[in-house]
């Protein structure tokens, strides 16, 4: 954590401003607190392995009563969820190794992490709607700068959509430690990341952004007036001051993980600063799919949202945000450029055969709109694709980019 990240948190209790308590054990150098004790005049907050752990939930205080005994590896484990010392070993063993993957970190956490939901992520349907959507109102927002909040942004997925476009980095916040710990190292390192809960009032000063995202989780949220009202705060005086909810189920459409969903009326009320338009997520699905631009002027009717499984809202002083936004598949991974991991690939020499497979029927039919982009089987010349790993554009392989075949991942992710 570094320690000007201090100039914009705040208690989420006292909104007072924290300071690292030198009097208790903790591990600083050259402007970073790697562990210790971060207080206010109300509350003391552990900093766990550089992430601030902004709640008072059982996990941060048995974290913050082992940083108090000089047990720093102790505090880890509590933040992570280990009770069991043997999968703690398992654990440490594997981020002690620099060859650990994102995958084989997951895996050693236990079958309680929903690894398998992350270790797909990148072609999911939800996934590929919300990061068009970020990129193009990210991207519109910050052009000339400006810091990005994301909130609820559990393992980074989306946050790794900001890092470039925000300065000051991106502050990435998640109720569950071990999420956030994983994005800084593997899938969004740039980001910021603060342990803190959604429910509550946000650790952060009035001002502190000039977009503010929350994707798949706000039906989770059970304080949504509270949490709209903290999103608004968080980016109260930005000129190109952004708020973006995506993938908010709807109440009236019944979904797998369907969490404490409102109606598209519901969600609209919610706005009482700022109007949002709302998005039914089929189009901008469709968009997706086609290809060629994600129209954010449409206007759709009450009767065509309230058949959406899934809506989009957006509230923004930028009016260049609702226009539409070409879609182009990158030719420079930020990461590396791999095989979906949906395909069984069968290396034929100068062809790759890759065949879809589902590693669930439950995956399969909670994701089944895959189907419009994946096809059932590909092949790959196996040439081209090398060339585009070690970083040579191939103009031939577009296609399978902009179909989710091939895909930019973190390096060592899989």
């Amino acid at each position: 954590m570094h320690l000007d990240l201090l100039d914009i948190l705040r208690c989420p209790y006292c909104g007072g401003r924290l300071e690292l308590v030198t009097s208790l054990f903790h591990r600083a150098e050259a402007g970073t607190i790697t562990d210790g004790i971060i207080g206010c005049q109300c509350c003391v907050f552990p900093v766990v392995d550089g992430i601030p752990v902004m709640h008072l939930h059982p996990a941060s205080n048995a974290a913050r009563a082992h940083i108090e005994a000089g047990a720093p590896e102790l505090a880890l484990r509590a933040m992570v969820g280990l009770d069991d010392d043997a999968q703690a070993e398992r654990f440490e063993a594997a981020i002690a190794s620099p060859d650990s993957t994102y995958k084989a970190i997951v895996e050693a956490m236990g079958p309680g992490f929903e690894g398998g939901y992350f270790l797909y992520r990148f072609s999911d349907p939800t996934f590929v709607v919300a990061d068009a959507v970020v990129r193009a109102v990210a991207g519109t927002v910050l052009r000339g700068g400006g810091r990005a909040l994301d909130i609820c942004g559990g393992s980074g997925h989306l946050t790794r959509a900001l890092v470039p476009l925000s300065r000051p980095a991106p502050v990435l916040a998640d109720l569950f430690y071990p999420k956030i710990w994983l994005a800084r190292r593997f899938t969004a390192p740039g980001a910021l990341p603060v342990c803190c809960d959604g429910n509550f009032a946000l650790p952060f000063a009035r001002g502190s952004f000039d977009y503010a995202m929350c994707s798949d989780a706000f039906m989770f949220i059970w304080t949504k007036r509270e949490f709209v009202g903290e999103m608004f705060r968080a980016v109260d005086g930005s000129p190109h001051a952004t708020v973006l909810i995506n993938h908010t189920h709807n109440q009236l459409v019944w979904s797998p993980s369907h969490g404490n969903a409102l109606t598209p009326a519901g969600y609209r009320n919610l706005f009482e600063i700022a109007p949002a338009r709302v998005y039914g997520e089929s189009a901008l699905f469709a968009d997706v799919v086609a290809g060629e631009a994600l129209d954010l002027t449409r206007t759709e009717s009450d009767e065509t949202l309230d058949t959406n499984v899934a809506l989009t809202l957006i509230a923004s002083k930028v009016d260049s945000v609702f226009d539409r936004h070409p879609l182009q598949p990158a030719r420079a991974a930020a990461g590396e450029w791999r095989i979906n991991p949906l395909f069984d690939v069968a290396d034929t020499g100068a062809q790759l055969q890759a065949t879809l497979r589902f590693p669930s029927s439950d995956y399969e039919y909670e994701y089944s709109a895959c189907r419009e982009y994946l096809p059932e089987s590909v092949s790959i010349d196996a040439a081209s694709f090398r060339a585009l790993q070690a970083g040579t554009a191939q103009p031939a392989l577009d296609e399978l980019i902009r179909r989710k075949v091939l895909i930019d991942v973190p390096a060592h992710y899989f």
